[in-house]
């Protein structure tokens, strides 16, 4: 048994997918698959058990997980303490972040961090996972931070920084005509949003659901991007990022103004002392907001 082998069965417990987790570490899903063959050999215990396409831990691959983290963690703070002897900040932090950050300029942050720190390496998951499920891996280790929208509620154990503001406004072609810059007089629009379970989506459903009104999406896309480019073509009208469109002459803004539609960007971390380099990436990203 090695650390790799326990970093590829982690992936693989983490991701509930081989071919995610060899994704997640950077390798073909054979030498994963190969791997964890390997481990369960050596163990002789099986990890996994497949229920239709997911993937679950066995009894042993649960206790395993605990375990694996920890030793992992361990080394990795080991590699980290080595390092700072001689002055270098080196290892790893694993990053979560919303598809979009709004006001933060999360590209710029991580050059500036690169510049400064070489040895440093930043591991950025974008994902459209609603705020809770962001938490749930900060808290359990899965993401040292999280850029997310600010919870309702602030969750216990966490520790959040506003760090920046994502506006969401309702974008239409040149070429659209709104009776009027209402939600009811949007409702009877064609959509352009992302699908059903998306952060973003979720805001935008509920928007509507609270006014009593319905909506068609007529198309799903997965980024801002598409999305921008078929609002641009006329098929629809869609909530995008305000730091995306504002300043385009391609694209109009429908004046429509709701609290539901801006949220404030918080960097999450786990309350208590970190460690070394995730105390580096926290200190470097919440001055980057000042």
């Amino acid at each position: 048994m090695d650390l790799q082998q326990l970093s590829y069965f982690v992936a693989v417990a983490e991701e509930g997918s081989f071919t995610r987790g060899a994704q997640r570490e950077h390798v073909v899903q054979s030498t994963m698959s190969a791997a964890v063959g390997r481990l369960e050999h050596e163990l002789a215990q099986p990890l996994f058990r497949r229920a239709g396409h997911r993937i679950l831990l066995t009894a042993a691959g649960d206790l395993l997980l605990d375990r694996a983290r920890t030793l992992l963690a361990s080394a990795r703070e080991i590699r980290e303490e080595l390092g700072a002897l001689d002055g270098v900040v080196q290892g790893t932090v694993t990053l979560g972040t919303v598809l979009s950050t709004g006001t933060f300029d999360l590209a710029s942050a991580l050059v500036a961090l690169r510049r400064e720190h070489p040895a440093l390496q930043v591991r950025v998951w974008f994902s459209a996972l609603d705020h809770d499920r962001h938490l749930e891996r900060v808290a359990d280790g899965t993401y040292d931070l999280a850029l997310i929208h600010e919870p309702d509620l602030p969750p216990p154990g966490i520790r959040l920084h506003p760090v920046g503001r994502l506006d969401l406004v309702l974008t239409a072609a040149l070429s659209a005509e709104l009776p009027a810059p209402s939600l009811r007089a949007a409702a009877a629009m064609p959509f352009i949003d992302f699908p059903v379970g998306w952060a973003n989506r979720i805001r935008t459903d509920r928007l509507f659901a609270a006014a009593g009104l319905e909506r068609d999406v007529a198309i799903e896309v997965a980024d801002v991007a598409t999305g921008l480019e078929l609002v641009r073509g006329g098929l629809g009208l869609a909530f995008l990022p305000r730091r995306l469109v504002e300043g385009r002459t391609d694209v109009r803004i429908v004046p429509i103004e709701h609290p539901a539609l801006s949220r404030v960007l918080v960097l999450a971390r786990p309350d208590g002392p970190q460690r070394p380099t995730v105390e580096t990436v926290y200190r470097a990203l919440t001055d980057r907001s000042a």
